[in-house]
């Protein structure tokens, strides 16, 4: 992405507020065209002033009048303005900045699981603040001097031409040279401050990934470790970016010695040519003012050279994740069917991750409002991938899901999900309050809705045990809690979104057995009347359940009941034996063992 279309996208995202864009981007000419009264008056001020002193003769008020009072007047404009771009310019950024860093958030929130699986938290944090922050910077500057600075170059130089072009020749001979000399340097700084940029992203990644893993850090000693590994990384980035600091340094006296150059260019060349009665001592004194404008006005434009040069690998990082189309939206077609009864057909349907192999294959599934069908297999064995596809997570390649019916890809997203609830093996909270956890799937629950939920879901006791109750924060990830707790909150989230189809992804795999019965409790209320699928390791927890299908390569092999499958002495009965019983066990002797997932 150019700097020009890349700049052009920094504007483009004015979006709403463009029309007050345009009034501050004419306001801006305006003033642009005002400051050039200055140089001019003053140089007809001094040609007045000195063909009168030649005349040995006094100006008179009434031959200054005109241009004094004209210099006050574009004065009085110049500063009434500038204060107005100035005074809107800011709000308008600062507006712009909230409602982009809003968009991207929302944004980043739509992308698909297996996006945020390849990209790190840390980084995506680094790309919205630096991405909008760059943003913010670059809208500022172009109301407050970009703009102005191009504006002025445009007028100044044909002024100059008609003021008087030997002198006028002169400033453009050396404002093109400041300027390719200026382009020279940026483009020697461009793909240096990319992987800068690049080692910044790096940075916030692996400090995001030891402070998202302090416990992990602290019990293996890894403090020094984490640390040095830091430092490793920021001595690389400090590598990468000395180069471009010395190019902006060379660019820095460049500047300094364009000033310099110029108004001695103009000083000596216009002496020369007033000897010979070429130029005025009033036009030498404008040229030398319009030389330290177009001075000023280039440095504005190196600075704003040297912005983008620093800006554009952020932006561009910013606009890549802007850009990202997510893999999951609604179809233009798409309705909210309400509240669903919960039939849910799978027909042959097939996903493949890489379009090599099948992740699931041929899968034909039907479950019926208030069954309860379970999903075993070895790991990998496409269970998840499965249950991932009726939340939308991905689309299949091929077949197609219903529910009640209906295509799920011709349900609204959001109506879908609200829909279907998940309780995960590793219970998600948020680093907030624990109504504000369990409000997740119903933002309108009262209190008595929460404690309620919580009760059913054997939360209770330890949340009212707590000096704040439900307004105790639970901590980054819940980590101010128990496994036990977590889950138990993470259930009891689940029965209060009340969906008509529920997921069980290994809620009970990580837990002892004395909190797995009480969670097991939980389970048994929350799946009363649902439609309700199992992902399970530990076969003692499904019994019960109305159906079990058999996973092995991302496809179905065995399905039955408990009792079905083990009797037929297949797949099922191999892993059932290996888990529960002695090879002389029958499997009459397995009824009460502990624990069940409910009807």
């Amino acid at each position: 992405m150019r700097f020009v279309r890349l700049y052009g996208r920094v504007l483009e995202q004015l979006g709403p507020d463009i029309r007050l864009g345009w009034f501050l981007a004419f306001a801006n000419v305006a003033l642009a065209l005002a400051q050039f009264a200055e140089p001019v008056l003053f140089g007809r001020v001094i040609d007045a002033l000195a063909g009168a002193q030649g005349k040995s003769a006094s100006a008179t008020w009434a031959s200054l009048q005109f241009l004094l009072l004209a210099w006050v007047a574009f004065g009085i404009f110049t500063i009434v303005c500038g204060t107005v771009v100035a005074l809107y310019a800011d709000r308008l950024a600062h507006r712009r900045r909230n409602a982009v860093l809003t968009g991207y958030f929302e944004h980043v929130m739509q992308l698909p699981l297996a996006y945020h699986g390849d990209t790190h938290s840390g980084r995506l944090m680094k790309i919205m603040l630096q991405g909008t922050d760059a943003l913010w910077g670059l809208w500022l500057s172009f109301f407050r001097e970009h703009l102005a600075a191009f504006t002025s170059l445009l007028i100044l130089l044909p002024l100059s031409l008609y003021i008087n072009w030997r002198l006028a020749l002169l400033l453009i001979v050396l404002s093109v040279v400041f300027a390719a000399l200026t382009a020279f340097v940026l483009r020697r700084t461009e793909s240096l401050q990319r992987s800068v940029e690049q080692h910044y992203s790096n940075l916030a990644e692996r400090a995001s990934d030891a402070l998202g893993n302090i416990a992990l850090v602290q019990s293996f000693a890894r403090i020094e470790s984490e640390v040095s590994g830091l430092k490793s990384v920021g001595d690389r980035l400090l590598a990468a970016q000395y180069p471009v600091l010395s190019w902006w340094a060379v660019l820095t006296v460049l500047t300094r010695s364009a000033t310099t150059v110029t108004i001695l260019s103009i000083i000596l060349v216009g002496t020369w040519l007033h000897l010979k009665n070429l130029v005025t001592i009033g036009e030498i004194v404008t040229f030398m003012a319009f030389a330290t404008m177009v001075i000023t006005r280039l440095e504005q434009i190196v600075s704003f050279a040297n912005q983008m040069m620093f800006e554009a690998a952020r932006l561009r990082e910013f606009f890549d994740v802007f850009d990202t189309v997510p893999a999951m939206h609604d179809r233009p077609d798409a309705v909210d069917p309400g509240r669903v009864s919960g039939r849910v057909e799978f027909i042959n349907v097939s996903f493949s991750y890489d379009g090599k192999r099948p992740a699931v294959a041929d899968l034909n599934i039907a479950a019926l409002p208030g069954e309860t069908v379970a999903l075993v297999g070895a790991t990998g064995a496409g269970k998840s991938t499965a249950l991932a596809l009726l939340h939308r997570a991905f689309d299949p390649q091929s077949g197609v899901i219903k529910i009640d019916g209906v295509d799920i890809r011709d349900i609204k997203l959001a109506a879908l999900r609200r829909n279907i609830g998940v309780v995960f093996q590793e219970p998600l909270l948020f680093n907030r309050s624990i109504a504000d956890n369990l409000r997740v799937g119903k933002p309108e629950a009262t209190q008595e809705q929460l404690r309620d939920a919580a009760a059913r879901a054997q939360a209770v006791d330890f949340i009212e045990r707590g000096p704040e109750g439900f307004e105790g924060k639970v901590g980054e990830r819940g980590r101010s809690l128990s496994g036990g707790e977590r889950q138990r909150l993470s259930i009891a989230r689940a029965l209060l979104k009340d969906p008509p189809i529920l997921i069980l992804d290994e809620a009970t795999s990580a837990l002892d057995a004395g909190t797995e019965s009480k969670v097991m409790a939980a389970l048994d209320e929350v799946m009363k009347h649902r439609t309700t699928f199992v992902i399970a390791h530990r076969l003692a927890t499904v019994r019960k359940a109305t159906k079990i299908l058999v996973f092995e390569g991302g496809r179905i092999i065995e399905a039955g009941s408990y009792d079905e499958l083990y009797r037929r002495g297949g797949r099922f009965a191999e892993l059932a034996k290996a888990q529960f019983m002695t090879a002389d066990e029958r499997p009459a002797k397995v009824v009460d063992l502990p624990g069940s997932l409910a009807r």
